[in-house]
């Protein structure tokens, strides 16, 4: 991500700079160097933004895991069927967890089996071992609803983990940027004087 505004913010610097009028009056040499700089500038944007959004998604994927097996749940509870259930889910959710499960329901009508069907949702980011179990609790027929509940569980679990790995993280990550902004400070206003004063009481 900061690769991606690094490069954004130096097309930009350019562009404020150097006009795109001002590059027509430069010399062939010249306008190759500058032609050549904004179409390595252009492929490096290309290259880090769709990873980006790529870890965007899964990221969000995996933030849902919670929610859908909880929705999925409470509806298996009040007697829907399977199917119902994931229709429902998937036309109140947002975002990429709603393409994948619209995906599962459109193979469920198209006559896919169903176990295989949920069984797809495992190369879901996040959703591995749901879909695994589910489709598992669809051959054998067992209660989907408290197998719902312990995914959403254990998702809860792992994201609270995960996040206190982040933080502290964070913490150690914010060392060098408070040793760039105090240290300059630290050396000006304690070493420099103390040093000055070393030099004139030794000086004749």
């Amino acid at each position: 991500m900061m690769v991606g505004l690094a490069a954004v913010a130096a097309a930009l610097a350019v562009w404020w700079a150097v006009p795109v009028p001002s590059l027509a009056r430069l010399g062939p040499e010249r306008r190759d160097r500058w032609s050549a700089w904004a179409a390595g500038v252009l492929d490096g944007l290309r290259a880090v933004l769709p990873r980006r959004a790529a870890v965007d998604r899964d990221r969000a994927l995996r933030a849902s895991v919670p929610q859908v097996c909880d929705l999925l749940a409470v509806c298996l509870d009040a007697g829907r069927p399977t199917r119902t259930a994931l229709r429902v889910v998937a036309s109140v959710l947002t975002g990429p967890v709603a393409d994948e499960l619209r995906g599962v329901l459109q193979r469920i009508e198209l006559g896919l089996d169903e176990a295989e069907a949920w069984a797809s949702l495992s190369s879901v980011a996040g959703y591995r071992e749901v879909g695994r179990d589910l489709a598992r609790s669809v051959r054998s027929g067992l209660g989907l609803a408290g197998l719902l509940r312990q995914h959403a569980a254990d998702a809860r679990r792992e994201a609270a983990a995960e996040d206190l790995v982040r933080a502290r993280a964070a913490g150690v990550k914010s060392v060098v940027p408070l040793m760039v902004c105090f240290l300059p400070a630290f050396i000006a206003l304690g070493v420099v004087p103390l040093f000055g004063s070393l030099v004139t009481a030794f000086l004749p």
